[in-house]
């Protein structure tokens, strides 16, 4: 009597591994029509006289960069899936192998509960085919996990590069805003007594920004201070591992004035932008520079700061 397991069948699907194959050879020429795609689109434009100048030799760079990607991504696709596609064929010639060995035993008596085999040969010639059809099945499963695990391989090798392409690559979105709170224009005027933004209203704007889930923040008309006291409220308020940094870029020096008609103390102060980067979370800026925008009824200027993505 010979009790051992069910050793003659796989409990395979191939049929579903057939349907993985095809998932991921769709998947290649996908990427590759991305690439081609690009490059086509490109190409149209870069190298003439339609775009040049850093921007365009800054993009072509950036294309390159992510042509390449697509290109390695898709062969690496493709290595996937020939493995499933070897991985399918493995299971089906080696289950017709362990079919064909379970077939030598049908003339032995036996019984299958659950999985597990009892065998009950007659005699000594039966004993000795069913030790040699256990051999031989054992053998077969063995080089079956040597090809899966071979199989294996290649696909926990290209989870490590595809997931380092879905950091790099993945939807990354910053909430914007552009706002002329108006600290020192018709909102602040002893006849206009609303909607501009004074000394104290502040605490209310960062309240309004965090609500809004904003990330970045352009604000016009914003006197020197009022861009120290915003970056103070916010920062009172801001969530763990989160800091704001607003950036003041100057226009011209004039007088502030409050809702009630006069002079703020202190008299006449830095008038300009604001740029209000909440940082964090791969996100990190810096004051780039200020650009003259020329003569009007008072100083224009231009802020610029660079905000980086990790």
């Amino acid at each position: 009597m010979a009790d051992v397991p069910d050793l003659w069948d796989l409990a395979a699907d191939p049929d579903s591994l057939d349907r993985l194959e095809a998932a991921w050879k769709a998947q290649v020429k996908q990427l590759s029509w991305a690439a081609d795609t690009i490059n086509a689109a490109a190409n149209r434009v870069i190298g003439g006289d339609s775009w040049a100048g850093e921007t365009a030799d800054r993009y072509d760079q950036h294309r390159r960069t992510l042509v390449k990607d697509l290109d390695d991504c898709a062969e690496l696709a493709g290595k996937v899936a020939r493995a499933i596609g070897g991985s399918a064929e493995v299971l089906r010639h080696n289950q017709a192998l362990l079919t064909a060995e379970r077939q030598k035993l049908a003339g032995i008596r036996s019984d299958n509960a659950g999985g597990q085999l009892m065998f009950y040969p007659a005699d000594e010639d039966e004993t000795r085919q069913v030790n040699r059809a256990i051999q031989a099945a054992n053998e077969i499963r063995d080089r079956v996990n040597e090809r899966l695990l071979a199989d294996a391989l290649v696909f926990n090798s290209a989870l490590t590069e595809l997931n380092g392409w879905k950091t790099t690559y993945s939807a990354r979105t910053l909430r914007m805003l552009n706002y002329n709170i108006q600290q020192g224009g018709g909102g602040n005027n002893w006849l206009h007594r609303g909607p501009g933004t004074d000394p104290g209203d502040f605490g209310d704007l960062a309240q309004r920004m965090i609500d809004g889930d904003v990330d970045v923040a352009t604000l016009q008309e914003v006197f020197r201070g009022g861009a120290e006291e915003l970056e103070r409220e916010l920062n009172e308020r801001a969530a763990p591992g989160e800091h704001y940094e607003v950036h003041f870029g100057e226009a011209s020096d004039k007088y502030q004035w409050s809702n009630g008609g006069v002079p703020v103390v202190g008299g006449s102060s830095d008038f300009g932008n604001a740029v209000v980067v909440r940082t964090g979370n791969g996100v990190s800026s810096d004051f780039d520079s200020v650009s003259d925008l020329g003569p009007g009824d008072e100083g224009r200027s231009t802020t610029k700061v660079r905000v980086k993505l990790d």
